[in-house]
Parts: structure tokens; C-alpha cells; sequence
């Protein structure tokens, strides 16, 4: 009888320590489960400024490849004649976009290609920066021999808000009417955004007036062309 009641009791502690070795795998499982599972994931940022451009762009804001202007056509004249274009169209208008890049404001110049470019041709060339008798006749102050003056006025142009939708044209404005004369005028201002100007923003700008003069008895030619620069600058 005695052994009996010993079995029981001996059986009864084997199962306390069963219990106990149970409830501490089942707490030791729980407790690693709980340090390393992770039930979030930090997913991190970045947005950096953009570049500050200066482009020619179609209505849609894609980049021309090769941007042009049709002066108005002359006819061989014994005097100096002036010839017409604009720069800046519906098709080919001209586009800067600020993305956070320049917060202190901005400014668009044309120039041309170099201080010596001419109107180049097959034939004769003409000049584009000489302002001798109002760029009709070569001057003593440039190195060729050649007349001709080119003068761009953006005052008259018409400036608007490109594909930015919470922009405003305050603080843009367009350039006064101005000539070109080596060394003294080698670069025109046609747009630009003052410091309280939208730091981030794009614009249009359309209607560049460009006047240029041509000498007498500049010979006929269907092939007279210049190349001009549009270049940006923070302020």
C-alpha cells in the first residue's frame, strides 16, 4: 500500500516538472519570437533640387531639336534695308524651368555663337554686333569688314506659367529692346525672375522681337544664316 501512494506521488511530481519544463519552453519561444519579429519597415526619401534650364520647347513642352527663325525676306537694295523675326512661338517657344535651383532669381541672355559670328553665306557675309552708322555701314571697332547690326527687344513678349500649377509670372519679366556691339554688347537679357520670383516654377516666354540691319548692296543669297545662343544664370 505504501508503495502505491508512493508511485502516485511520485508520478504526480514527474508531471509537475513535465508542467514546468513545458511552460518554460512555450515562455523562452515566446520571448525570442517577440525580440525578433518586426511587424514595420522604415522606407526612406530623398528629393533633390533640380537643374536650372533654359530650352526651346513645342506647346507641349518637349525640347525642339533644331530651334529656327525666319527673317522677313528683302529684296537687293542700293540702301541699308532692316529685316523682321520673331523669337518665341507657340511651336518653338522659349522655356526656363527653376526647379528649387537658383532662389535668388535668374536671367536669360542671347548672344551669339561667338564675338566674330556673322550672317554667313556662300557668297558676302553680313555682321550682326557692328553699330556703325546704326549697323549699316562697318565700323573701325571689330576686326572684319563687314556691316550689320542686330537689335532684340522682348519687351513686347508675352510671358506665361508652363506646366507648373501652382506657379505665378511675379518677379518674371522681360528684357528691354537692345543691340549688340562686340566688346561692348555681347549678350542681350530677354527674361528674367527676380529674387521674390516662385524659387520653384517653369515659364513661357513668347514674341521676341529681332530686328537686324542689313547693308546696301548686300548680295543676293537664299543661304545667309547665324547661329545664336540662349544661355541661364542664377542670380
Amino acid at each position: 500500500m505504501k508503495n502505491v501512494l508512493l508511485d502516485n506521488i511520485l508520478r504526480g511530481k514527474t508531471k509537475f516538472l513535465n508542467l514546468l519544463f513545458l511552460v518554460f519552453i512555450v515562455s523562452v519561444t515566446a520571448s525570442i519570437y517577440y525580440v525578433f519579429a518586426a511587424d514595420t519597415s522604415t522606407f526612406n526619401q530623398t528629393i533633390n533640387s533640380g537643374t536650372l534650364t533654359v530650352d526651346i520647347v513645342d506647346d507641349t513642352y518637349v525640347s525642339v531639336s533644331a530651334p529656327s527663325i525666319n527673317m522677313s525676306t528683302l529684296s537687293f537694295g542700293f540702301t541699308c534695308q532692316t529685316s523682321t523675326g520673331t523669337f518665341g512661338t507657340t511651336t518653338q517657344q522659349i522655356y526656363v524651368k527653376n526647379p528649387d535651383a537658383a532662389d535668388g532669381g535668374w536671367t536669360v541672355s542671347l548672344a551669339g555663337s561667338s564675338d566674330t559670328a556673322v550672317w554667313d553665306s556662300a557668297g558676302t557675309d553680313f555682321d550682326f554686333n557692328d553699330p556703325n552708322s546704326s549697323g549699316c555701314v562697318d565700323g573701325a571697332g571689330d576686326p572684319d569688314s563687314l556691316g550689320g547690326q542686330m537689335t532684340v527687344d522682348a519687351s513686347g513678349g508675352s510671358i506665361s506659367v508652363g506646366s507648373c500649377s501652382t506657379c505665378t509670372t511675379t518677379g518674371v519679366s522681360a528684357g528691354s529692346s537692345n543691340s549688340f556691339s562686340e566688346t561692348v554688347t555681347d549678350d542681350i537679357t530677354i527674361l528674367s525672375g527676380a529674387a521674390g520670383s516662385d524659387d520653384i516654377g517653369d515659364w513661357t516666354l513668347q514674341g521676341v522681337s529681332i530686328s537686324q540691319k542689313v547693308p546696301a548692296e548686300q548680295p543676293a543669297a537664299s543661304d545667309y544664316a547665324i547661329n545664336m545662343v540662349l544661355s541661364i544664370l542664377a542670380n
